[in-house]
């Protein structure tokens, strides 16, 4: 009865801040005051073929993503590393029914001349054309492919063409076959470490956490407290273990990111970002990393504040209700390791005072 009161105060509340479908897909949302302050500026991402330094938001590291993958195919002489690159190109770079109607177009226009070998209407694509304009033009990366393989721009009569200019067309089979199967370019998190140094006796307080963590949209919201709803009436049913697990995992993926913070001997503390459905093997890595050779090659575990430990490391971070943020205390197998330096060499300029 106390639950479905709370609802309904909860349900007034929303109706008094007058949150309507229609308003939110005409104005833009406004971020969400929380009681969390920024820990870190913001959610950064990596990539392998970028290189692990270079980091960035999401939108900068595409971006930086699209001139690498350019600058390839301006500068390679071989045909299959510009497929590729216009491959990755299109994976990467572009919804997934922009990408989808394009490659849908693109196999076409090669299944054509394939099918019609000498027929010139089937090597002539017109740039003005509306199917070009409308399936072609938008996808980042299309146009890239359609010259990777064989079309050159040419100009008749005042209007642009690609023309399939190649002598053999034996090439398209393979070039569709690597279209179709394309993937995008992997990015991650990236861990954006911080180190710590904690005074004589200070405890940790909660990560504070940007909105990026929390934010909720309009839809959110509402369904947040649809979702409210189904607890209350879940509570007055008998429910087994399992589906009292699921319904914990399921409540952990309204979130993308945690902060997970582990505290070290010697009044160190090191900070870093994940996914939450990342194996808690990876917090392992990222600690290991951080560490001196002398405690890295060392026996460890991790524990939180009760001094459990983690049995399966292979479980998401979600999984284990490590979402948005949690802190873990590193626990030395042997006590009579010489700690000594704690910190890498390369990770001590980073340390600061934890406020």
């Amino acid at each position: 009865m106390i639950a479905k009161r709370q609802l309904e105060e909860e349900r007034q509340q929303m109706e008094n801040l007058k949150i309507s479908d229609s308003s939110s897909s005409t104005q833009p949302e406004k971020e969400q005051e929380l009681e969390h302050s920024s820990a870190i500026s913001k959610v950064l991402y990596t990539s392998e073929l970028l290189g692990e330094d270079h980091v960035g938001t999401r939108a900068e590291l595409l971006e930086d993503i699209k001139h690498f993958l350019i600058e390839q195919i301006k500068e390679s002489d071989d045909e299959n590393d510009k497929i590729i690159a216009a491959v990755l190109m299109l994976y990467s770079l572009n919804k997934s029914q922009t990408r989808d109607t394009a490659v849908e177009t693109i196999s076409r226009y090669c299944q054509n001349i394939l099918e019609n070998p000498g027929v010139e209407k089937f090597v002539n694509i017109r740039l003005g054309n509306k199917a070009y304009q409308e399936r072609i033009a938008p996808a980042v990366g299309a146009r890239e492919f359609l010259e990777a393989i064989g079309f050159t721009p040419k100009t008749d009569n005042g209007e642009a063409y690609l023309v399939f200019t190649k002598s053999s067309d034996a090439h398209l089979v393979e070039a569709i076959g690597a279209l179709r199967e394309g993937q995008s370019v992997p990015i991650k998190v990236a861990r954006n470490l911080e180190v710590f140094r904690l005074k004589p006796g200070q405890q940790p307080k909660a990560p504070k956490l940007g909105p990026e963590f929390f934010n909720r949209t309009t839809a959110e919201l509402k369904a947040e407290q649809k979702n409210r709803e189904i607890q209350v009436e879940r509570m007055l049913t008998l429910r087994t273990k399992e589906m009292r697990q699921k319904d914990e995992q399921l409540a952990n993926y309204s979130y993308k990111y945690t902060m997970i913070r582990v505290r070290l001997p010697g009044n160190y503390l090191i900070q870093g970002v994940f996914g939450c459905h990342e194996p808690f093997s990876a917090v392992r890595l990222f600690v290991s990393s951080a560490l001196s050779p002398s405690l890295a090659t060392a026996e460890f575990t991790l524990r939180d504040a009760v001094s459990q430990m983690v049995e399966d490391e292979n479980l998401s971070l979600a999984q284990l209700s490590l979402a948005p943020a949690a802190l873990l205390h590193l626990i030395l197998a042997d006590t009579n390791i010489d700690e000594g330096d704690v910190i890498a060499d390369e990770y001590v300029e980073r340390i600061r005072e934890l406020e």
